[in-house]
């Protein structure tokens, strides 16, 4: 797939954090967050680390009992304020994962919580290491991926371990990568996205399904850590060419982006990237060969995280812009992201913690004023939810610097759309200045159209029409009035002038301008007959009035017709 080029900006700025506290000094450590105002991070030693806005950390021993058993999977349900913990014995092949469930408050609280451990049989009697894990906001579903191909779901009150069911839902050939559940808003319906190394999958997990049955949503898959579920309930696939969004009823748009994913993220609708190529010197871990069961597999397969180069890349991409809001290099790969208090952190593998603030929508305007994007300005205050006047503005000041380049045309396009918020007169005398006559018809009709025009306006407006020779417009304009909130004189007149003698006695005779009807029929058209037959309409006062003004004209024309007209 070919990759656009995406336009490049700093819309964040990046901030590394000094004076860390200890807990970020310890190698080879896990981080995550999950919306509850706290950051949890895992060492190698066993212990967890929770971390609040201001930087106290509160840590607690999760493992005490074996040297090489790692915390190497943590996700945060901050619904029910519950971490979820995976442990593993990284010099074991034969051991199994341990699953525990911890209660947030309890830990911000006390030192001797003890948590609960989740109770699950391997799909197999061979041990495989468990590669991917979820679990439903209400904590009464749990899924699990192991690297052998298998999902095994387990249903009941998890938080307690008690009247728990599990079942196979799924035995493929390719290790499972990812698990993501969905729930409609009171929880009834279930939905769990999977990703292999060779599919994307979907499966109805609700309380009143038993079917065991995958919708293969795509013959593709993705590696661990590069899929996602963003709010709109939609899975987001990473592949190296593209960023890929699925429902259950299947793939939807995709969003070019040509680079090796090893990680994605999600902030407000922005997607975060940790992209790289592996070092000459190390080869890239893969999930291929698994049949050893080896338990160190997860660990190498999570290590492509922050086993590349110093040249891995973190971009933060906003797809609804369609552009790049920031990238730069994080040394040493990046180990963690955590989103939490409006910002973005990320853990580097050199020990680094890097504090990304988003720059507010006057910053980046201004950024996009100065190398004239106006387009994108537009579209970046539309989507940032900016008043109508402010997004007028910017479309005044893209028109003004088009006509500046005597773009007239598409300045034009652009004024039209200051209508209600810009004074009329600022782009009228532009273009009586620029003697612009169409663009200036064209701006004084969508006046109308909006009901904001003057008489004033109008008046303007069919002088435009006249002087072009627009007949069509200008029937179209007289012909489709409701109110006429114009002068009517003066546009007899303006119409009289240029020889539109058939708009103007439309006008006279709709408005009863009886003298000015006559005026034209006599004096312009001198079609004495239909004057006659005009002013026979007329009652005794008035035709005497109009005989008096124009009796001669007519008796040396039609004198019989006259005098009959007079008798009667």
């Amino acid at each position: 797939m070919a990759n656009f080029q995406l336009r490049q900006f700093h819309f964040f700025k990046r901030e590394p954090l000094e004076d860390l506290p200890e807990a970020f000094k310890r190698p080879e450590l896990l981080m995550t967050s999950g919306g509850g105002e706290l950051i949890f991070i895992a060492d190698s030693d066993g212990s967890i680390h929770i971390v609040n806005r201001a930087f106290i950390v509160r840590s607690f021993v999760a493992i005490s009992e074996a040297p090489d058993t790692r915390i190497t999977q943590m996700l945060h349900i901050h619904q029910a304020r519950t971490l979820v913990t995976i442990e593993e014995n990284v010099s074991s092949a034969s051991s199994r994962p341990v699953i525990k469930l911890w209660p947030v408050d309890k830990l911000m609280r006390q030192t001797d919580v003890q948590p609960v451990t989740v109770k699950y049989q391997q799909p197999t009697t061979t041990p495989y290491p468990l590669t991917a894990v979820a679990v439903t906001p209400s904590l009464s579903q749990i899924a699990l991926g192991f690297a052998g191909g298998h999902i095994v779901l387990i249903r009941g009150n998890i938080a307690k371990s008690k009247s728990t069911k599990q079942r196979t839902l799924h035995a493929a050939p390719e290790p499972i990568t990812n698990l993501h559940f969905v729930t409609d808003d009171i929880g009834t319906s279930v939905t769990l996205f999977a990703t292999t190394t060779a599919q994307t999958l979907v499966f109805d997990t609700s309380a009143t399904s038993n079917k065991n049955d995958a919708s293969v949503l795509e013959e593709r898959g993705c590696g661990i850590g590069c899929s996602l579920v963003n709010e709109e309930r939609e899975l987001i696939v990473a592949r190296d060419e593209a960023i890929y969004f699925y429902t259950v009823e299947g793939r939807g748009p995709c969003f070019a982006f040509d680079a090796p994913k090893v990680m994605i993220r999600r902030f407000k609708h922005y997607l975060l990237l940790a992209t790289a190529a592996p070092s000459p010197m190390v080869a890239a871990p893969t999930l291929a060969n698994v049949s050893d069961g080896s338990s160190s597999l997860l660990q190498d397969a999570d290590s492509r995280i922050y086993s590349y180069n110093d040249a891995t890349t973190f971009t933060i991409l906003d797809t609804k812009n369609k552009l790049v809001a920031y990238t730069g290099v994080v040394a040493g790969g990046v180990r963690g992201v955590a989103t939490e208090w409006g910002s973005v952190f990320v853990l580097g593998g050199h020990g680094t913690l890097d504090y990304f603030s988003e720059k507010d929508l006057l910053e980046k305007l201004d950024i996009l004023y100065r190398q004239n994007l106006y387009p994108l300005a537009v579209k970046m205050a539309q989507n940032g939810s900016y008043d109508l006047a402010s997004v007028a503005g910017i479309y005044k000041k893209y028109g003004d610097w088009l006509y500046s380049k005597d773009e007239f045309d598409s300045a034009m396009s652009q004024y039209v759309q200051t209508i209600g918020y810009v004074e009329p007169s600022y782009i009228i005398r532009k273009y009586l200045d620029a003697q612009r006559l169409v663009n200036l018809a064209s701006y004084l009709q969508e006046l109308h159209t909006a009901g904001m025009a003057t008489s004033d306006h109008t008046t303007l407006l069919l002088n435009c029409y006249t002087k072009l020779r627009d007949e069509e417009k200008l029937n179209q304009f007289i012909h489709t009035q409701e109110d006429y909130q114009f002068d009517v004189d003066t546009a007899i007149y303006v119409c009289r002038q240029a020889g539109f003698y058939d708009q103007a006695l439309y006008l006279a005779d709709k408005f009863s301008k009886t003298g000015m009807y006559l005026k034209l029929k006599v004096e312009d058209q001198e079609d004495i007959k239909a004057a006659l037959e005009y002013m026979r309409k007329l009652g005794d006062t008035d035709l005497s009035a109009y005989m008096a003004e124009f009796g001669r004209r007519c008796l040396s024309s039609l004198p019989r017709e006259t005098t009959e007209l007079l008798v009667d």
